[in-house]
């Protein structure tokens, strides 16, 4: 129970920490830094969620799939760059570095499954079923990038084709992400399920990276005065602590190892 306590005020620490530094983010200009600056930051973000994960699961499953749903996002952008399907025409830029096939950049590798674990930890304690667990998890992922995609913008880290309504963002580009979040939450669900078909509950460590990610950009909105992203990011943020934190009993989370 200590070790749980220290851990949660870790994470409001972070939280606090990468909320105030999103000041500097939008506010200070760091020139032909942002490639090494983005990078630093996708993968430092995704650390804790890892740890947690990997501790849960034990080392060879949870590498296992950590590489999968790493894999996973390169293949699904690099169609859509190649076509524009799921999400809408668009590309990177090129201040993101090494690019994989040429379309798109390592640091995607680590972008993607924190936000997955964070939105399949917080689903499994809403239902024990999965034809609701699953796209409520997409939900989740969709709403995660409803903050995420106009900042994403604003820094020019990807530019599209035909920009959209929200915040230069086309609207298909959630439809695509609902998609994705749906095919990713079935895959991930069945990748952990218990021979019992059970549905399982990973520890609320687990969703540390969506909690630090989600303060980060949501600080990032609020610099620079994106309402919309904020109050979503805001208003994701409760969610997610009083349905990991509300003092109902919840039924344990099985361990793996």
């Amino acid at each position: 129970m200590q070790l749980e306590e220290s851990n949660d005020v870790l994470l409001a620490v972070f939280c606090v920490a990468f909320f105030l530094s999103s000041y500097l983010v939008a506010n200070v200009p760091i020139g032909e830094s942002v490639t090494w600056v983005s990078a630093f930051f996708i993968v430092a973000l995704a650390l804790p969620s890892y740890y947690y994960f990997i501790n849960w699961t034990g080392p060879r499953k949870g590498i296992f799939i950590l590489i999968l749903f790493s894999i996973f996002p390169v293949i699904i952008e690099s169609i859509g760059i190649s076509t524009g399907i799921p999400y809408g025409s668009f590309h990177y830029a090129e201040t993101m570095g090494f690019k994989i096939l040429g379309l798109v950049p390592w640091s995607v590798t680590f972008a993607f499954a924190p936000l997955l674990l964070g939105s399949m930890t917080v689903t499994t304690r809403l239902s024990q079923n999965t034809i609701i667990i699953i796209p409520a998890s997409a939900i989740v992922l969709v709403l995660v990038d409803l903050v995420l995609d106009p900042a994403a913008v604003v820094l020019n880290i990807w530019v599209w084709s035909q920009p959209g309504i929200y915040y230069g963002v086309p609207l298909v580009n959630f439809v695509g992400w609902f998609f994705t979040g749906t095919v990713s939450s079935i895959l991930f669900h069945y990748l952990t399920k218990t021979n019992s078909d059970k549905v399982v509950q990973m520890p609320r460590t687990v969703a540390s990276s969506l909690f630090i990610i989600l303060s980060f950009w949501t600080g990032f909105s609020l610099w620079e005065g994106l309402s919309v992203p904020f109050l979503v990011g805001i208003s994701l943020i409760a969610f997610l602590f009083w349905r990991l934190y509300h003092p109902q009993k919840l039924e344990k989370p099985c361990s793996r190892t």
